[in-house]
């Protein structure tokens, strides 16, 4: 099977327990108004892991990125599958610059990111348990005195 390769970023910031989502622009070809997660096409002589940084950096302008590791992959079905590599990613930035290619931003909790997302993201954030780390961090900051 032949397929090409995008990268998306869960952008999460421990501080706040958000994840990070931007709008596609009205005016978009594929998925006008829809929120997502930042993420594109890998360009030529970058891994994956560039790919995602410096996806994340021209989308919403935010620098201090870590890569925590692979949230999941999925297979997206069209006249040229898509693979996605999805990583979750942390920052302690709050400020986001969006690029030309979106709309509006918002740190979403998980009742915003079901609200939102469109489903099929939603079914892969459940079924590779993402909003677990929203639900962790929820827990600890409320056993703390």
């Amino acid at each position: 099977m032949i397929a090409k390769i995008i990268v998306k970023c869960i952008l999460y910031n421990k501080a706040l327990n958000r994840f990070l989502l931007v709008q596609r622009c009205q005016n978009d070809d594929v998925g006008a108004n829809t929120w997502e997660n930042a993420g594109g096409n890998i360009e030529a002589g970058e891994t994956p892991e560039d790919a995602a940084i410096r996806e994340i950096r021209e989308e919403t302008g935010i620098r201090d990125i870590k890569i925590k590791n692979i949230a999941y992959t999925a297979i997206l079905d069209g006249e040229l599958p898509d693979l996605l590599i999805v990583y979750l990613c942390e920052t302690l930035t709050e400020s986001v610059q969006i690029s030309f290619e979106h709309q509006a931003y918002i740190w979403a909790d998980e009742q915003q990111c079901r609200s939102l997302l469109p489903k099929a993201i939603i079914h892969d954030f459940e079924n590779n348990n993402v909003f677990d780390l929203l639900r962790k961090d929820n827990a600890e900051s409320k056993s703390k005195p």
